[in-house]
């Protein structure tokens, strides 16, 4: 395998993790594969996790959130309390005779808290990470607590392909919280084709018409060089 490129164009070094059965401490919000335990670097711990078989190995892969113990820009709120701006990443291992061996990694996840900012966190109001017949998922959910009506969730599906884990679909779907007006698009990144439906409504069933486009991206979007944080940026919306 070659050397594989980070959001940053940096290169991520394989590493190989022996096998460890203790537990890991449990968020609220998530559930984590067991065997992860000593997986995550020293200065982070791990929010959410996800294991299946990423690479038709018939072995139990991981992909893991994670998220730095100290925050790197040390902010602090109207009322004086500490901003929960600490960085994170998803990591993910393949799970080989030698050990854990991490294969990807992205840096652009959203934190848990913006300066200014009504936003929840994009990841705790979300269904997180999966992964199902060798598809790894990742969903992130953008709810405003004031001074904004709708409520968008991004929806990224990757595969291992061409030695990387490729984009091969993206899911946005929002609705207005006082009309129920709802935008729905899925993106095919290996047709290049845009599902979009028109006419939804969560609060009344009406009739609704479903249109087909293609759409641009201008290069091959991958786990490690997405940028979550400015995704649009990065093909024809």
């Amino acid at each position: 395998m070659g050397d594989t490129l980070d959001a940053n164009n940096e290169k991520i070094t394989p590493r190989i993790f022996p096998l460890l059965l203790s537990s890991l401490p449990i968020f609220a919000f998530a559930q984590v594969p067991q065997q992860s335990s000593q997986l995550a670097p020293i200065g982070w711990s791990v929010l959410s996790g996800a294991s299946g078989d990423l690479n038709k190995d018939r072995r139990s892969d991981i992909a893991l959130v994670l998220e730095k113990k100290k925050t790197d820009l040390p902010l602090t709120k109207d009322n004086g309390e500490a901003l929960h701006n600490n960085a994170r990443k998803l990591v993910v291992f393949f799970n080989t005779p030698q050990g854990y061996k991490l294969v990807a990694e992205n840096q652009s996840l959203p934190v848990a808290e913006q300066p200014n900012s009504c936003l929840l966190d994009p990841l705790a109001e979300s269904e997180g990470i999966s992964i199902n017949k060798g598809v790894l998922s990742i969903e992130f959910s953008y709810f405003m607590s004031c001074g904004g009506w709708e409520w968008p969730r991004h929806n990224y599906a990757f595969r291992w392909q061409n030695n990387g884990f490729e984009l091969i679909g993206f899911d946005y779907y929002s609705f207005h919280r006082a009309s129920g007006d709802e935008t729905n698009k899925s993106y095919n990144f290996s047709t290049i084709k845009r599902k979009e439906i028109v006419g939804g409504n969560m609060f009344d069933i009406r009739k609704y018409q479903t249109k087909w486009s293609h759409f641009k991206s201008h290069q091959k979007l991958t786990l490690t060089n997405i940028n979550f944080a400015d995704f649009y940026s990065q093909f024809e919306y």
